[in-house]
């Protein structure tokens, strides 16, 4: 091997183990993100403690990704395509940090939703979950396989995901509305419980977020431009299967 092979080989060992810790990062996020879901709804407080004891991992592999991919900049001065793909990884990162501080966030509220069995989690929340942790692992399926159209079959999701949550808080705010009459309006528990299950629904809503904001850096690494216009709505998924 001469010097310009072995020159070549080192950089694609790089590269290579930059991917394995995004994909790491990312498998680890999934578990979180799923192991809070379930947490969630089944009240387990041991499950959402080793959730937020955990997401200390989650921040770790952060800077490993960019301390990786600044290292390859630094050394190997990639230009065009790799340079679009060590660049991408540190964005994946990014939002990837964000689902597991969301995991974390939706661990720390199930934690005191422990303690208010009197509120009932709509059934609403599960299928949210499931959603965006299925778009999740499509999308890291995507930068696996290097599927510029897998991506963006995540991306066209996001109408999907906007679309529960606003059906699922907006069933939360009525229920809200009821425990506020029934009480007499004196700030029971079951509204304190209400709101953590509001929050929780919106954290599940941006997972979503990040999970296109993913797709599209996926399709920047593989095409080298960003999706053009904005996301598709309900409003207007619905119109184009009609």
């Amino acid at each position: 091997m001469n010097k310009s092979e072995h020159t070549v080989s080192s950089f694609d060992n790089d590269l290579a183990g930059q991917e394995k810790r995004v994909l790491e990062m990312g498998g680890l996020v999934e578990a979180q993100l799923a192991a809070a879901i379930t947490a969630l709804m089944k009240r387990d407080v041991e499950a959402a403690e080793r959730i937020i004891a955990k997401d200390a991992d989650v921040d770790e592999f952060d800077r490993k990704v960019e301390t990786g991919a600044l290292s390859i900049i630094a050394r190997r001065q990639p230009v065009a395509a790799d340079l679009r793909y060590v660049f991408g990884t540190i964005k994946m990162a990014g939002s990837l940090e964000r689902v597991g501080d969301y995991a974390k966030n939706m661990a720390k509220r199930t934690l005191i939703l422990a303690t208010q069995p009197g509120v009932k989690i709509p059934s609403d929340m599960q299928v949210l979950g499931n959603t965006v942790l299925k778009m999740l692992h499509d999308v890291m399926d995507s930068f696996t396989t290097r599927d510029a159209k897998k991506a963006e079959a995540v991306w066209q999701r996001d109408w999907e995901t906007d679309e529960i949550a606003k059906r699922l808080m907006k069933k939360i705010v009525a229920d809200m509305g009821r425990d506020v009459i029934r009480q007499g309006g004196d700030g029971s528990p079951d509204v304190e419980g209400q709101t953590h299950l509001l929050f929780i629904a919106k954290n599940l809503e941006r997972v979503g977020d990040h999970t296109t904001n993913i797709a599209e850096v996926i399709q920047f690494q593989l095409s080298g431009s960003w999706t053009p216009g904005e996301r598709p709505k309900a409003e207007l998924a619905s119109k184009a299967g009609e």
